[in-house]
């Protein structure tokens, strides 16, 4: 199954220059700098930009926002790219809350079946 993804292209700047809008629309938001509407954004960024310029791409897992347009996880892939002799940075965002999701009652389920068999071995003791 693929994952829902969105792509933005920015500048080194952080200004929106492209969205396909495929999770959220971003009319209001090209030509402008997107950092104050990501938090999480505005914390990694200039050592984004520093990073991408050693590396191939960057990513971060399972991120979480406090935005209603985008509820659950998220993994985030940043690349660096040339687009008309500018260097410009393509940001994916993949919908992962299902993946998640899904993990989060793997560990549930399995750290009680550890609890009650613990709990079970306890009580055969007394």
């Amino acid at each position: 199954m693929t994952q829902p993804k969105q792509t933005l292209l920015l500048d080194k700047e952080a200004i929106l220059l492209d969205s396909c809008d495929s999770l959220f629309v971003t009319d209001e938001l090209i030509n402008e700098s997107i950092i104050p509407y990501f938090p999480f954004l505005e914390s990694i960024f200039y050592d984004l930009l520093q990073r991408l310029d050693l590396e191939h791409n960057v990513t971060f897992l399972g991120v979480s926002t406090k935005h209603a347009f985008l509820p659950g996880y998220y993994d985030y892939i940043f690349n660096l790219i040339s687009k008309n002799g500018k260097k410009l940075i393509q940001w994916q965002i993949l919908d992962a809350t299902e993946t998640y999701n899904h993990q989060k009652r793997q560990q549930q389920t399995y750290q009680e079946a550890i609890i009650f068999s613990k709990d079970n071995s306890n009580r055969k003791q007394r």
